[in-house]
């Protein structure tokens, strides 16, 4: 062990010095337990957080319905103490216990959650994780009806006047092909209130007609009326009775339009977290910063300082405070791995996960404090659709084999990793993945490529590949730019961006390939599966299959398995 810490000492000899410049000593109590956060949250509202760094705080100081044991993962009480199932799994009733509070001293009820998941489905709230709900009666409405319609009404009819403009006299088969893929149009019906609708759409290869051009119009204002009628009563109902139903302080009803086996892990999970409306309407831009924070979790926030430390401190009002054996805890803010392990070497933090230089893996890991184990968790690249090359599948396909995984996993990681070639990591409860047309097979790669008009790389642009800033993202971004310009001919410039802004670039589709991440929501594939649904607020990549999402419905309605 002496030899491993010498040389780390010898490597990170000129960094040690900037640790104290980086993160101020704290001046008041010090913590009982410390650890490295990576990226500053971006909020610490359960509604719009995503990311590991914010939910590591949310789930200090929230608590939901039910919560997961510290060594099993499974769901157990939270704010509730018990709860029911009917017969057909379509009905839960949730008894919330009475001891519950927030932290300004006023119970936790039922009405909390109500609000809260009504207000994580509100289109005007922006939840990337609202789909997660869409299981709920009328969510789906609430959640999206009201924009399908108007992109129904607004771009889809105005594409379909140009594109019957350009052939008076019927619509070819190709360009009807391009006009139903481009405009999503199977997707928008298929999930809408009369799904019969997508049915009537003529078939790939087939022509539209000038009577039939007709039809689609009626066809399209039928559906966007129905979705707003849907909308309408959702707004209407959803919260009251309709979707989630606090029928009184303690009790709590949630009716599910079909039943889902990992409901009690959706309820675990920080999205769903009841949240104060008094706070959240008196202040609804920073209602959760410090001064205003009102909270039910084991822990309050204390302090917050950007690009420094939080602050976390044992919540006396919690339920089962005798349960938190910590007083205080400090979640330090740095996206520079050197710096994470200085600080853990120099015992200013107690845990540092997985942010360390890649570069001394072989040194860490014969540490005995160094530890690694599976996770449900995938790497992945997003490619932008939305523009040329990637709306070629035959592109997308091409980049996906001439990238040797192998070589990233044994030369740039290090740890074990298993090469991806599904979404769905492998061992997940109940799921054998089908076979996977991935893998490294740069000839077909390149053949796949001189097909879709591009030999050797001939007329693609420069490309961008984005990633948020992080030593081991730099080094697998690298070697892939490397990879696609030996083995295809590509010129692809890797490029970092800060948290926020890598976030920013996402939602607003920003990129050309992105390096993302995903770990588990719950034990079930389709954490990982309904990412790819059409429109998904995580999905970000323009790509949308109505067959896929047709699957993905079956596979999660149990009820008619």
């Amino acid at each position: 062990m002496l030899r491993p810490v010498a040389v780390l000492a010898a490597i990170l000899a000129a960094a040690l010095a900037g640790v104290g410049l980086t993160f101020s000593a704290s001046t008041s109590v010090p913590a009982d337990f410390r650890f490295v956060n990576g990226s500053e949250p971006q909020t610490l509202d359960p509604a719009r957080l995503t990311g590991q760094p914010g939910q590591r705080v949310a789930d200090a100081i929230f608590e939901g319905l039910t919560r997961r044991d510290p060594k099993t993962l499974q769901p157990v009480p939270g704010v509730a103490v018990s709860w029911d199932v009917s017969e057909d799994g379509l009905l839960w009733t949730f008894h919330l216990r009475p001891e519950a509070r927030w932290s300004d001293g006023r119970p936790v009820t039922a009405h909390d959650f109500a609000y809260a998941w009504r207000r994580l489905l509100e289109p005007a709230t922006g939840a990337e994780y609202a789909y997660l709900l869409h299981g709920l009666h009328g969510a789906r409405a609430l959640n999206t009806y009201e924009a399908r319609a108007e992109t129904l009404e607004g771009p889809v009819a105005g594409a379909l006047r140009i594109l019957r403009e350009a052939h008076p006299r019927g619509v070819p088969a190709a360009a009807w092909d391009a006009f139903r893929a481009e405009q999503g149009l199977g997707p928008l019906l298929a999930e809408g209130p009369e799904p019969a609708l997508a049915s009537r759409l003529p078939r790939a290869g087939e022509a539209l007609s000038s009577e039939g051009a007709d039809a689609l119009e009626r066809t399209l204002a039928r559906a966007a009326e129905a979705m707003r009628r849907e909308a309408a009563e959702a707004r209407r109902r959803f919260g009251h009775d309709l979707g989630v139903i606090a029928r009184d302080d303690r009790t709590l009803l949630v009716e599910l339009a079909a039943p889902i086996p990992y409901f009690l892990e959706l309820t675990s999970f920080f999205s769903t977290r009841p949240v104060p409306r008094w706070a959240v309407e008196a202040r609804e831009r920073d209602w959760f910063l410090p001064r205003n924070l009102v909270c039910n979790g084991p822990f309050l926030l204390e302090s917050w300082r950007v690009n420094d430390r939080i602050r976390l401190r044992r919540n006396p009002g919690y339920w089962g405070a005798d349960q938190v054996g910590l007083e205080r805890v400090d979640v330090l803010a740095t996206e520079q791995p050197t710096t994470a392990l200085n600080l853990y070497l120099s015992g200013d933090v107690d845990w540092l996960p997985a942010l360390y230089p890649v570069d001394l893996v072989d040194v860490l890991r014969n540490r005995p404090d160094f530890y690694s184990g599976p996770g449900m968790i995938v790497y992945y690249y997003r490619l932008n659709t939305r523009r040329p090359p990637f709306d070629d599948p035959r592109v997308r396909q091409a980049i996906g084999l001439a990238i040797d995984r192998e070589e990233i996993t044994r030369e740039v990681l290090g740890l074990g990793q298993i090469p991806a070639v599904t979404m769905v990591p492998p061992g997940m409860p109940g799921y054998e993945a089908a076979e996977s047309g991935l893998g490294f097979d740069p000839e077909r790669a390149r053949a796949l490529l001189a097909e879709a008009g591009h030999p050797g790389g001939h007329g693609v642009r420069e490309l961008g590949l984005l990633y948020n800033t992080h030593e081991m993202h730099k080094k697998i971004a690298e070697v892939i730019a490397d990879q696609l310009r030996r083995n295809l001919g590509l010129r692809v410039q890797a490029y970092n961006q800060e948290w926020q802004s890598y976030l920013a670039s996402l939602r607003a589709g920003d990129y050309d390939l992105a390096r993302a991440g995903w770990i588990g929501d719950y034990l079930d594939p389709n954490t990982f599966l309904d990412i790819w649904l059409t429109g998904g607020g995580n999905n970000q990549t323009g790509w949308g299959d109505p067959d896929y999402d047709a699957l993905v419905a079956a596979a999660a309605d149990v009820g008619r398995a």
